[in-house]
């Protein structure tokens, strides 16, 4: 069987949050046998383009990078304005909108929280490892493609 590559984007806005979800993602990886490249983009508004640009450099033949599968990490927390929910909105917009249109298989770690402690408690290994989920959830989507033979 061919190997399995996956493409994981991380937004770095909060770099310990960032930390936490990527240990948690990269382990569930390694005990997978996963082949990985890591992308970092400045906040979760970026994840969908830097998705869409991975796809691009693919299909034009502009990459020897062919990825089975993607997974987003990053985290917003609430502020004091409306910026908080338009930034998280367009974020899982983009990424669902990417992975129904182009049948991608997408693991989603991006953490819309209303405090430091609610990322904490989700991002780090230890505790909730959405990170870790997220990769599973990416797994399990490449098993499905390949099952219905859109791979």
């Amino acid at each position: 069987m061919a190997v399995t590559r996956v493409l994981i984007v991380e937004a770095r806005f909060y770099d310990h949050i960032a930390d936490g979800l990527l240990q948690g993602a990269i382990a569930e990886l390694a005990k997978n046998d996963v082949d990985f490249r890591k992308i970092t983009v400045p906040g979760i508004l970026e994840v969908p383009a830097a998705i869409a640009m991975a796809l691009r450099a693919q299909e034009s033949g502009n990459t020897d990078h062919h990825y089975d599968g993607y997974i987003t990490l990053g985290c917003a927390i609430r502020g004091e304005t409306d910026h908080y929910h338009h930034v998280c909105r367009e974020a899982f917009r983009g990424v669902q909108d990417l992975a129904v249109e182009k049948l991608l298989a997408v693991g989603n770690g991006i953490l819309t929280v209303h405090n430091e402690k609610q990322a904490l408690d989700r991002s780090m290994p230890e505790k909730k490892n959405m990170g870790g989920q997220a990769a599973r959830a990416c797994l399990r989507m490449i098993e499905m493609r390949r099952a219905f033979s859109h791979a």
